[in-house]
């Protein structure tokens, strides 16, 4: 059944392509580093059915923001690159969800710094529409860093020191 509602969702992305936008950023009120994914509630609400296979849930109820965060958390890392190497996935809070007009706001916080060198991996809904793409922009010492996942991207990295 999920299946079904995919596929006749499909002729609604005819004029917007799929994607997210994630914004990693120093929190001045919080002294975090501050994690923010916005995705298109239409996205995320089939997204979610489908990766839960529930079509009851909805994201407009709290049940529905909570199993999308739970499953953002599984599909976005953070690690630092050491040499030639990424190392383990940073741990980061999940703070919550919450809808914003047309968009659903998924919160996630790290306490401490980044490392000069970062690896992040972006697989939020690649799982459910192949032709996601999704953004992330790290804001970090006055530059903005700019990654690009699509396809079958896995790790990519930015070099946040001048």
């Amino acid at each position: 059944m999920c299946a079904t509602i995919l596929c006749t969702a499909a002729s609604a992305y005819a004029d917007r392509q799929p994607g997210s936008l994630s914004t990693i950023k120093f929190g001045a009120s919080s002294g975090n580093i501050e994690i923010i994914h916005r995705l298109h509630s239409h996205d995320a609400e089939l997204g979610i059915m489908s990766a839960m296979n529930d079509l009851s849930l909805s994201i407009d109820h709290l049940e529905g923001q909570a199993q999308l965060a739970l499953y953002v958390e599984t599909r976005f890392s953070v690690a630092a690159i050491e040499g030639d190497e990424i190392g383990a996935p940073l741990v980061l809070d999940l703070i919550g969800a919450e809808v914003d007009g047309d968009y659903v706001l998924v919160y996630q916080e790290f306490a401490g710094s980044l490392p000069p060198n970062v690896a992040v991996r972006n697989d939020i809904l690649r799982d459910i529409f192949p032709e996601q793409i999704n953004h992330v922009n790290i804001a970090i010492n006055q530059s903005v860093h700019s990654l690009i996942f699509k396809d079958k991207d896995a790790w990519k990295s930015a070099q946040l020191t001048d």
